[in-house]
């Protein structure tokens, strides 16, 4: 029997008025689709062996270079021993992560004008579905953010925004994450972002609009990365190294831990339900208060969209005690930044 493809006007009419959201890259590549593909990225890539790297696999795809080189370095825990090899591949996979970072970096929109009033009302429509609800996010990127922000005390169309980011309660310049702080969250980065810095004591704390010294964000991330100091982000090539990193950071396990507490419905947009990211969907699945999880498909006939349909067809079968149902909906229905 084929799979029921609903549009996004049919799953918000069937869903509860509580409801959770977790974007994935689409989110942004459908706005700046020039910039947030990998293989716009992988453009950028100077360095010429990993440049190499990329042309072996025949692949645009960072995780999935980061992925083969994590298990080769598994491999050669056995037959390594006198790490010869090891090492290189090791320094291999730190660098392609600053890179990564660095091309995102380099590559983003400069200032929140680069998205138009009219995109910004669109984008306002959807998250409205999701005001009641919690907030998450894979994308290292400030679009979500800059939504936000213009939003945050619009006179006729507000949105809810918390990230958890409080003034430092000695430096009024710098706003930190901490915990017992960040009560009223309800906007989660779950691998981090290209704002979030882990500062040499351990503090996370979120760049902002520089107005004294006339800096943007990007300015400061690319300042702070010249000067060798990288924001927290997760880019771990599988689920087992992206959960360890998670787990070693205050405000990313925290982020991810939220996702056991949320209840009734959760949607999905613009995630291609990688295994990489399993680490998340599993804690999803795990948690028996959501009733419903409404996964988006770019194009229902593509192959990426049997594989996602194959793959949430495993979890019915897996998690048939929780009574939950899991239903799917076409993404380009939702008209996130335009009609």
């Amino acid at each position: 029997m084929a799979e029921k493809i609903y549009t996004f006007a049919e799953c918000i009419e069937n869903s509860k008025e509580k409801r959770h959201l977790i974007l994935g890259n689409g989110f942004s590549m459908d706005i700046f689709p020039d910039i947030f593909n990998y293989r716009k990225l992988a453009e950028r890539i100077t360095d010429q062996d990993i440049k190499n790297l990329f042309d072996e696999f025949k692949t645009s795809d960072f995780e999935f270079v980061m992925s083969r080189l994590a298990e080769t370095l598994r491999v050669l825990e056995y037959y390594d021993k006198k790490k010869d090899i090891s090492p290189t591949i090791d320094a291999d996979a730190a660098k392609l992560k600053k890179i990564l970072i660095s091309v995102i970096s380099e590559s983003h929109p400069e200032f929140p004008a680069k998205i138009t009033d009219d995109q910004y009302l669109h984008c306002n429509a959807f998250l409205t579905h999701f005001e009641l609800g919690k907030k998450y996010t894979f994308n290292y990127d400030l679009i979500l953010y800059w939504t936000y922000m213009h939003f945050l005390n619009h006179q006729d169309c507000p949105l809810k925004c918390d990230d958890g980011f409080r003034y430092d309660e000695d430096d009024h310049s710098t706003v930190v994450w901490e915990i017992g702080r960040e009560f009223e969250q309800n906007l989660y980065y779950l691998h981090g972002s290209m704002h979030i810095f882990k500062d040499k004591h351990g503090t996370i704390e979120k760049y902002r609009w520089n107005q004294a010294a006339g800096k943007t964000i990007g300015d400061q991330v690319r300042e702070s990365i010249e000067a060798n100091k990288f924001p927290v982000f997760i880019s771990e090539g599988s689920t087992e190294h992206k959960l360890k990193r998670i787990k070693g950071n205050g405000y990313l396990a925290r982020s991810f831990s939220s996702l056991r507490n949320i209840r009734d419905d959760l949607f999905i947009f613009g995630h291609s339900v990688r295994d990489e990211d399993d680490h998340v969907f599993n804690i999803m699945n795990k948690n028996k208060g959501l009733k419903r999880i409404f996964i988006g498909l770019f194009d229902p006939s593509s192959d990426d969209s049997t594989r996602i349909i194959e793959k949430v067809k495993r979890w019915r079968q897996d998690y048939t005690s929780s009574g939950r149902e899991y239903i799917f909906y076409e993404t380009t229905s939702a008209k996130v930044w335009r009609d």
